[in-house]
């Protein structure tokens, strides 16, 4: 199925091609400066904005159509022919479907502070409750604004200097344009109902796990269900991190990151 609609997309730097995709709530300007400062000395970065995320369209669908292929059409519309990807939160989401899909497109993967399943389900107990989505979507009809300001600030929870990290992120989050409703909705959807745990092992790329020691939101321990499940994964963690390290710890977070990438391209 070909995408309706065309997302936003930016591109810097100088190199091989990495590909970000951001996560729940946020947009291409979360990540920006990081990227421009830490990435782009090394890689030609393109920021993929998820569909009613900042710039780009939301997307509308038919009775019958397919949520969580829609948006993967859309977002392997605008991938490059041969990239590295990393995707945050929803977005690692997103970036895991698309690495099995595509693996002679995508040549590493990298999840950050993401998870093959956000909710809690039988004897996978690293994730969110059902109770905690069922009322974030609730909570979305009701005020998304609020429920949005109530998200920036569980992120950094736990965080080394959360205090002033939430205060500076939150002034941040204020000024930049707000997810369209169908975007929040379709997002909070995916993110409660993708369960790739099954599919890690078919994933071929080479894959990092990149995780905030302290993330309210992925609980650190599924570093011990990750082997099982994708055994030649490799794991890493940010000490004193919560759910979005490279805001928190950009230079920790660059580091790593980078380190995986050119450890690909030297063998």
């Amino acid at each position: 199925m070909k995408s309706s609609i065309k997302l936003h997309t930016e591109t810097f730097g100088k190199g091989e091609s990495l590909c970000l995709i951001h996560g729940w709530g946020a947009q291409n300007a979360v990540w920006r400066d990081w990227a421009e400062t830490y990435l782009a000395p090394h890689y030609e970065v393109t920021l993929i904005e998820l569909p009613g995320f900042g710039d780009s369209p939301k997307l509308d669908l038919q009775a019958g159509d397919d949520l969580n292929q829609a948006w993967l059409d859309a977002v392997a519309d605008v991938l490059p022919p041969q990239t590295y990807l990393l995707g945050w939160s929803l977005g690692g989401l997103i970036a895991q479907q698309l690495a099995e899909a595509y693996p002679e497109r995508i040549s590493r993967l990298i999840c950050l502070a993401s998870t093959p399943c956000f909710v809690q389900a039988g004897n996978w107990k690293w994730g969110v409750s059902p109770e905690l989505m069922s009322n974030f979507i609730k909570a979305l009809g009701l005020d998304s604004w609020a429920l949005l300001s109530r998200f920036w600030k569980l992120q950094l929870q736990g965080s080394d200097g959360a205090r002033q990290l939430i205060k500076h992120y939150t002034s941040q989050m204020k000024t930049r344009s707000l997810p369209s409703f169908a975007g929040l909705l379709q997002g909070l959807e995916l993110l409660r109902d993708i369960d790739m745990r099954q599919n890690l092992a078919l994933i071929q790329p080479p894959t990092l796990w990149l995780l905030g020691e302290k993330d309210p939101l992925v609980p650190p321990e599924i570093v011990k269900q990750l082997p099982q499940l994708q055994p030649k994964a490799q794991i890493a963690m940010i000490e004193g991190a919560a759910h979005i390290p490279f805001f928190s710890h950009p230079e920790q977070t660059a580091q790593k990151v980078i380190v995986f990438l050119q450890d690909g391209a030297h063998g």
